[in-house]
């Protein structure tokens, strides 16, 4: 398996884990009903989401009708009587009060229980309301009421009615009021009584109003109608019924003054609309201002009569959402570069709630919260996987690496997602440098071992800024020489330039160190340089008690051969270094010689160093005579000379053996 493979398995099972976790902890929440309010207040912002079925309308007692009759609720029953008789004589298909009958009235107004009974009877599409003031709500079934919690109907008005009679009773979330369900069916007195708004859409349709209880809803004449275990419909809401809601004032259907084709054929909802009323409840789509409880009605008859019925996801839907976001959002965080994985999660989040939207007109109603708490838990998680598993990284890096090559290098070797490929070993076009001592054999036999640790340390140490500050990997001390390579253990394409820029500026330190040396009662030094570049082996070599990153290769050998093929204060280089560096310093031709250990012929070549040659601040080789070529006959030429001069180097001598 390749390296990056096995970072990608890595970076998977990471994430697995992590959505593993997520999983379990949104599956406890969702069992113990965690999370349950924001869940219906998010759900809140999908809505209105139905579609308006034109015969549902409502007739309200609003604020004009109580300022034309002077006459504040409740109304003596003869004005009930007129509204019923006029919406009747309009054509209204249904006429459906959101209004208790309870009592019988005293006195001179109980011949107005008559009118109104009549009205109803002339009427015969009249459904009276019954409240219920409290109400048990079992496991599995739907809300039953004891006698003395329900309030009934006033029996001459229920008769003339012909029994049409449907419960007002909305469901209040305990947590914030606002109404989002209806139970469709309440057991009063032992018998299930419909909705007001589930009668008058069986009553549009010609259909008995008896409820029959379903394994998972509540059959109404023809109409099925999906619910929960305790009969409860999930409201769906239309603007027009609730944002801000349309009604027609009851004092002009009373006065005639109405249009009856605004009539004709309409399931008509009659409440009170007028704020003063105390008629008002919080919804989805209206919590500031409130919305009289008559539309919560005409939007649950809407709902049936649309079929825009609402499924919320089950708890299994919602954990498979989880999965998912997170382990997408995880996986992003983890994998792609750092400023492209928020923006990536965001877009997913609101991917997401794009989705909840559109899956709601079919009628499934999705978890927003879990979900989208999912996205933020995976990427806060993801971003601490993937800190505290690039910190490891990077120290990883930093031990293998910090020793060869500089902090930046390092860095990169994480950024790029190259430590571990370059540890594994990989084959890299690159440029060797060794840099020798001259004389350091005799000198080292002459002088107390303290002077020599002096030296050597001294003189690698400089050595070793000069490498790291040109971008070099220093791969190793071996005795008194400085192997250092350019293009591992991360490719570049400038990589002899930068070796030659090297060697020489060594070469140019030579005077400034020697005088360091001395301060240090040590004795002066000179170097020898090979240069060569090819293929060769990058990587991690050795066995489980030492390891060490090191290049090996043909390539490796010819450098350190011409490394001992170089005098005292010279860079001996390959034909293969020369014609890769774009701006060559001037050169000699040491001629086509063969090395110990390399079998074929090389042609090699003598920089000619300036005795001015000095270094700039940041430690490259200023501009000076070096830069230019100088030809055999002295003359002042740029690059067109040395390739005169490598033309003439067929007969010059082979390179002398560098050491003393």
């Amino acid at each position: 398996m390749t390296v990056k493979r096995r970072l990608l398995v890595r970076r998977l099972v990471s994430v697995g884990i992590l959505t593993v976790f997520v999983i379990l902890g949104a599956w406890a929440g969702l069992s113990l009903g965690l999370l349950s309010g924001f869940q219906s207040r998010a759900t809140d912002a999908l809505f209105p989401a139905a579609p308006r079925d034109e015969r549902v309308v409502v007739v309200g007692v609003d604020r004009k009708t109580i300022n034309v009759t002077q006459d504040p609720l409740p109304w003596s029953r003869d004005k009930w009587a007129l509204l019923v008789d006029q919406l009747s004589a309009a054509g209204a298909s249904v006429i459906v009060f959101d209004v208790v009958f309870a009592t019988e009235s005293r006195g001179e107004e109980a011949k107005n229980d008559v009118l109104f009974a009549d009205a109803i009877a002339r009427a015969g599409n009249v459904i009276l309301g019954e409240g219920v003031d409290d109400a048990e709500t079992p496991d599995d079934g739907p809300p039953v009421a004891k006698p003395d919690q329900a309030t009934g109907v006033l029996k001459i008005l229920a008769d003339a009615a012909g029994g049409n009679i449907g419960h007002v009773q909305v469901t209040q979330d305990p947590e914030d009021g606002v109404v989002r369900r209806l139970p469709l069916v309440f057991t009063i007195e032992g018998s299930d009584v419909p909705a007001l708004s589930a009668a008058a859409v069986a009553t549009a349709r010609d259909h008995s109003t008896q409820p029959i209880l379903r394994a998972d809803g509540v059959q109404i004449g023809d109409r099925f109608v999906p619910t929960d275990a305790a009969t409860n419909l999930v409201l769906n809401w239309t603007e027009e019924l609730s944002d801000p809601p349309e009604e027609i004032s009851a004092i002009d259907v009373m006065n005639g003054t109405i249009d009856p084709a605004k009539l004709r054929d309409k399931i008509v909802f009659i409440g009170a609309t007028d704020p003063l009323s105390g008629d008002l409840r919080l919804a989805p789509t209206n919590k500031s201002g409130r919305l009289p409880g008559v539309f919560l009605h005409a939007n649950a008859a809407n709902t049936m009569l649309t079929a825009t019925y609402l499924e919320p996801a089950s708890d299994l839907q919602t954990l498979g959402w989880v999965a998912l976001l997170t382990f997408v959002v995880g996986f992003i965080v983890v994998a792609l570069p750092f400023w492209l994985s928020p923006a990536l999660a965001i877009v997913i989040a609101l991917a997401y709630v794009v989705f909840a939207f559109a899956r709601l007109d079919d009628g499934s109603l999705l978890n927003l919260v879990y979900p989208l708490v999912a996205v933020l838990v995976a990427f806060v998680a993801g971003m601490g996987i993937r800190y505290f598993g690039e910190t490891r990284q990077r120290r990883r890096v930093t031990a293998l690496f910090s020793q060869y090559v500089p902090d930046t290098v390092a860095q990169r070797l994480v950024d790029e997602d190259r430590a571990e490929l370059a540890a594994e070993g990989q084959r890299l076009d690159m440029t060797v440098l060794f840099c020798d001592l001259r004389g350091f054999t005799a000198l080292s036999e002459r002088l107390p071992p303290t002077t020599v640790r002096v030296m050597l340390d001294h003189y690698y140490d400089r050595v070793t800024e000069l490498v790291l500050g040109m971008r070099g990997t220093l791969m190793k001390y071996v005795g008194d020489e400085v192997f250092a390579v350019w293009g591992a253990p991360i490719p570049s394409e400038d990589h002899p330039t930068l070796a030659l820029e090297c060697a020489m500026a060594i070469q140019a330190l030579t005077p400034e160190l020697n005088a360091e040396l001395l301060d240090k009662e040590a004795p002066e030094v000179s170097f020898g340089i090979g240069l060569n570049t090819g293929e060769a082996v990058a990587a991690h070599f050795g066995g489980r008690f030492r390891r060490q990153y090191d290049v090996v290769g043909d390539t490796v050998n010819v450098g350190a051969r011409l490394c001992s093929a170089a005098g005292r204060g010279e860079i001996i280089l390959s034909d293969q270094v020369l014609d890769r560096v774009a701006h060559p310093p001037a050169v000699e031709p040491v001629g086509q010689v063969v090395l110990k250990g390399v079998s074929r012929e090389l042609r090699l070549w003598r920089v000619v160093m300036p005795e001015s040659g000095r270094l700039d601040d940041s430690g490259v080789l200023a501009e000076s005579p070096a830069s230019r070529v100088v030809g055999i006959d002295g003359s002042d030429a740029i690059i067109d000379r040395t390739q005169a001069a490598r033309a003439e180097a067929g007969g010059v001598p082979g390179a002398r053996d560098g050491h003393d």
